[in-house]
């Protein structure tokens, strides 16, 4: 374990853990999270525990908002921060008190996911967003977010995310690791969600969701909620309980930014945009996703 400064080549460093050779942020306590990081497969899981897996930057805190107001049945704003339910994040005897079921969250690699995940059977909620808004979501929250220390632009971050060298190492490595589980292994209990149909479609995604998850649309249930977490009202509602601790945040930060679909248009030039494709070409010619970059044009 070491906490070290990812050098982006032009004098620029992110503060990053090294959790022998798996990064992640330092999460407070470095050596706290390096042994919840290495310990993570002793996880101790409820059979009732609700995973909320994605990359980085792809709608956790979205979801767990909305999942959480599945099982509160109330659309009303939690009242705390997905953070404090982060397994990599947060001490584990917080988490142990938490009353069943708990709507846990991580941005672990399937490999470093408690054992007791696939053992007990736990539910699933895996979602996906396109990299590239999610390269540029990555940048903005690591240049706003004080103890990464990072003052590089875009141009020289860009490159260290599609090579895996942001946090939680490489996306596609992440992706394809997932696709080749849930084709392996039919029987795990996974939803997949897009961020993009999320974000077109809430209403029809929160149906789906609440069918997976077992939840029935008691008096309008669904539709109240596809309300309240909408992106304005998640803007205006969360401000307050978005970190457990503000003091880490930059000035202006938000973990809710922008929330659109295709703002990486506003980022990638031509040519980094060809690079990204290429790249994205050779690593994931096998895989079947398949990623929307801009809005569905409405007849």
């Amino acid at each position: 374990m070491s906490v070290f400064r990812q050098d982006d080549g032009r004098g620029h460093g992110i503060t990053y853990l090294d959790n022998d050779g798996y990064i992640t942020c330092t999460f407070g306590k470095p050596e706290e999270t390096a042994n919840r990081v290495r310990e993570m497969v002793n996880f101790n899981c409820r059979p009732d525990d609700v995973f909320i897996c994605a990359p980085v930057k792809s709608g956790t805190h979205w979801t767990w908002e909305m999942i959480s107001m599945m099982y509160t049945q109330k659309a009303e704003t939690i009242p705390k921060s997905k953070i404090e339910h982060m397994i990599e994040a947060s001490q584990w005897e917080e988490i142990e008190n938490l009353t069943s079921p708990r709507i846990l969250n991580t941005h672990l690699h399937y490999n470093r996911l408690p054992k007791q995940v696939k053992e007990k059977g736990c539910k699933i909620v895996y979602v996906l967003r396109n990299p590239k808004d999610v390269s540029v979501s990555l940048y903005n929250h690591t240049v706003g977010i004080e103890p990464y220390g990072y003052k590089g632009k875009w141009e020289h971050f860009l490159p260290l995310f599609v090579h895996g060298k942001t946090e939680y190492n490489s996306w596609f490595e992440y992706v394809l690791e997932w696709e080749d589980i849930m084709a392996s292994n039919p029987e795990l209990p996974v939803h997949l969600i897009y961020y993009e149909d999320l974000k077109e479609n809430t209403l029809q995604e929160v149906h789906r969701l609440g069918k997976f998850l077992g939840v029935e649309n008691k008096d309008g249930l669904f539709e109240a909620i596809s309300e309240k977490c909408q992106f304005d009202n998640m803007v205006k509602d969360k401000k307050q309980y978005l970190a457990p601790n503000g003091a880490f945040l930059g000035a202006g930060f938000t973990f809710y930014r922008k929330g659109d679909i295709g703002d990486w248009k506003n980022w990638f030039t031509v040519a980094q945009n060809e690079i990204f494709d290429e790249i994205y070409s050779n690593k994931m010619k096998d895989s079947k996703h398949k990623f929307r970059y801009s809005r569905k044009v409405k007849n």
